[in-house]
């Protein structure tokens, strides 16, 4: 009997000396919600067969343009605060190749212009990061696509349309939100 009268009273005890604040619910109207969104953008594998046209010519570059959806959700049009554009390239060809990235709207016009990429032949790890203020860039959220050119250099002598040779081009985007709840 007496220890659970004491453990009662120790529990009243705590119970009735415990701290407490009052629950401000306001706290929320300052929150800044900060997602952060990563996604593949844009792939591909060339062989140098791929830079001859139907003539046996061999072409000194290849454009591919992909559609850019990222700005679609006003959530992120309306919050974005940056965006990083991550590349990783695989160059097998016996000739550095440059590559020219464009984000344009839907009229074709140019919204951003990346640094030119350079990628040295046999370069089988090379990687690319830029990062874009949207502060600085406020036009990017009008970016409808992207288009991507890979050109080669040392032209002057040309590949052999059957070699197994691959160029590699991965790329990935990140969008860094910014928004009140």
């Amino acid at each position: 009997m007496k220890f659970s009268t004491l453990i009662f009273l120790f529990v009243l005890c705590f119970s009735l000396t415990s701290c407490y604040e009052k629950l401000d619910f306001d706290q929320l109207d300052n929150y800044v919600y900060k997602p952060i969104f990563t996604s593949s953008l844009t792939s591909f594998t060339l062989v140098p067969g791929q830079f001859f046209n139907s003539q046996g010519v061999q072409e000194n570059s290849i454009v591919d343009e992909t559609r850019f959806e990222i700005f679609e959700a006003n959530i992120v049009k309306d919050n974005v605060v940056q965006l990083d554009f991550y590349a990783e390239i695989k160059n097998e060809f016996d000739r550095d190749v440059t590559i020219n990235i464009d984000f344009l709207d839907d009229n074709d016009r140019e919204i951003y212009t990346f640094s030119t990429i350079n990628v040295r032949s046999g370069e089988l790890n090379f990687t690319y990061l830029e990062e874009i203020e949207i502060s600085q860039n406020p036009d990017i959220v009008n970016v409808t696509k992207v288009k991507i050119e890979a050109s080669l250099e040392n032209t002057a002598t040309q590949m052999n349309p059957n070699s197994t040779e691959e160029f590699e081009f991965k790329s990935s985007v990140t969008a860094y939100i910014q928004t009140k709840l």
